[in-house]
């Protein structure tokens, strides 16, 4: 990896994607991390900066064109390790070109999460059933509302989406499971310091774990809000519980994810 690689930070909405974030940023500015603040920009930003007009305001047609010329105007110093994040899966549907486009040499981290947490948290974020949330993530597109700030994501099911990061992007990646971040922050830290050549003493990502322990999240999320959260008064640090599933999603709900994404769950040894 060269020293201006991309690092993309990627996965499936309400898998850890942030957590990842906030603990790298806070390895990276130590005592300055800011929540709301943290250096990693989503390919939408990206877009946003480069055209100077929220993404928000293009149509449909136009996003896929935005995004390529987004990444032709990026400076190719403009940091050690441009970390990206991105909700999108590998391969986009509408015209066949790689998403996220990115410069060569860039590098994954995909995060993961058993998919019958992603379920409950995933409802909880839009506001909706968890029924409803279920269909959404076995359909084999699922489009989300535009907003201001962010134009239309398009996914592919839960299980179209990891397999497209973990068969199709052939780029230098590691895998990151929620659970094993929850059961070991340090160890996971570590294991992503390293792949994304980081230098780090103990003390350092000791310090970034203690920043980021979801307690801390809640507890800076109450007192300074977070400015990714989708909507106003619905809080973004729900649980942090990679096991609150078991007693909160009913059985017809678990049943029906494992019948839509058992082979992939077996695959990340979540059955």
């Amino acid at each position: 990896m060269t020293s201006s690689s991309t690092a993309w930070l990627a996965s499936y909405p309400k898998s850890g994607n942030t957590w990842v974030r906030a603990q790298l940023s806070s390895l990276q500015h130590g005592e300055d991390f800011d929540l709301n603040r943290m250096d990693e920009s989503s390919s939408n930003d990206r877009m946003d900066m480069s055209l100077g007009m929220p993404v928000g305001d293009l149509s449909d047609e136009d996003v896929a064109g935005a995004l390529r010329l987004s990444w032709a105007l990026r400076k190719p110093n403009e940091a050690k390790f441009i970390r990206r994040k991105t909700h999108r899966p590998w391969l986009n549907a509408q015209d066949g070109f790689p998403i996220p486009w990115q410069p060569h040499g860039a590098c994954a981290i995909y995060v993961v999460r058993d998919p019958r947490g992603v379920v409950a948290s995933w409802a909880h974020h839009l506001g909706i059933s968890q029924e409803s949330a279920a269909e959404h993530m076995s359909v084999a597109r699922s489009d989300l509302h535009r907003s201001d700030n962010h134009g239309d994501e398009s996914f592919t099911s839960w299980s179209r989406h990891v397999s497209s990061w973990l068969d199709n992007c052939g780029l230098p990646q590691m895998v990151v499971r929620y659970e094993d971040m929850a059961e070991d922050p340090e160890r996971e830290l570590i294991r992503m310091a390293n792949f994304l050549q980081i230098n780090a003493s103990k003390a350092q990502i000791q310090a970034a774990v203690a920043a980021c322990a979801f307690d801390e999240l809640v507890v800076s999320e109450a007192l300074n809000g977070f400015r990714e959260a989708a909507t106003p008064g619905r809080v973004f640090f729900r649980k942090g519980d990679p096991n609150s599933w078991k007693d909160e999603v009913p059985d017809h709900v678990l049943q029906k994810i494992v019948a839509d994404h058992g082979e992939v769950m077996s695959r990340l040894g979540y059955l």
